[in-house]
């Protein structure tokens, strides 16, 4: 299985992270993607995948980073990556943390998707309570054919709908798992199975039976297990279906 967005280069894994890979590839994963929030933690998602087989690496500045982007530091980053480069992400906006910058997450969420589509990228979309600006932007853009997916959804089944006519692929994390999480439920349970994948948000967003415990890859199938339970399938089947997504959204064999 893949867990396609978790953060091992976040400073939660720097005192064991050989020790959480090895314990990973030995539960049954075969693929890991890991995701740049800003310039040194995409630089240091490039360093982790380029040192260990079966991990790939996006990289991308987060909107709550946003007022450190600059153009030229993602372009470098691309023009001199490795082909375990597979996406621009995560990037978007958040309007939780801060409303007072909206233009300037604007602005650079608008100049990375540009970095996409100039070097054939998909991207991955943070949204949080920035809905209406979000899709937006992306139908400014669209059709954006290099591919997007939202990654830890947790809108509406409606909203979901909307994302979907614009081509968008939905990524589901542990919180699809919470007990307060019904609307994302009903997303997971309504969604074409051709339209999303999963992924962990590693170290956060621990999914139940494990909460209160740092999150880690392996639990992925934690997550897969929930749906293919809400779904009323055979989880075997819904990975085999969802990891062809994933595989196929980034570019992997």
């Amino acid at each position: 299985m893949i867990d396609s967005h978790c953060h091992l280069n976040d400073s939660m894994f720097d005192n064991d992270l050989e020790e959480v890979i090895d314990d990973v590839f030995a539960s049954g994963l075969d693929k890991v993607i890991c995701v740049g929030a800003d310039y040194l933690s995409s630089v240091k998602a490039g360093e982790i995948a380029n040192s260990h087989d079966n991990i790939y690496y996006t990289i991308g500045v987060h909107p709550d980073d946003c007022k450190t982007y600059t153009e030229d530091d993602i372009e470098d980053l691309i023009v001199n990556a490795t082909d375990k480069l597979v996406a621009i992400g995560e990037i978007g906006l958040d309007y939780f943390h801060n409303k007072d910058n909206k233009f300037k997450q604007i602005e650079a969420f608008e100049s990375q998707i540009n970095l996409a589509v100039k070097h054939n990228l998909p991207i991955v979309v943070h949204c949080r309570d920035a809905y209406g600006d979000c899709l937006e932007v992306l139908k400014r853009f669209a059709p954006l054919d290099t591919g997007v997916v939202f990654h830890c959804y947790s809108g509406s089944l409606e909203y979901a709908r909307e994302l979907l006519k614009l081509g968008v692929k939905i990524s589901f994390t542990g919180s699809v798992t919470f007990n307060n999480a019904k609307n994302i439920q009903e997303v997971a349970k309504n969604l074409p199975l051709d339209s999303f994948f999963f992924e962990t948000d590693s170290p956060y967003l621990t999914p139940t039976p494990h909460r209160g415990e740092r999150n880690t890859p392996k639990n992925v199938f934690d997550v897969a297990k929930f749906v293919a339970n809400l779904r009323g399938m055979d989880v075997n089947e819904l990975i085999k279906i969802t990891d062809q997504n994933a595989k196929t959204f980034f570019r992997i064999k």
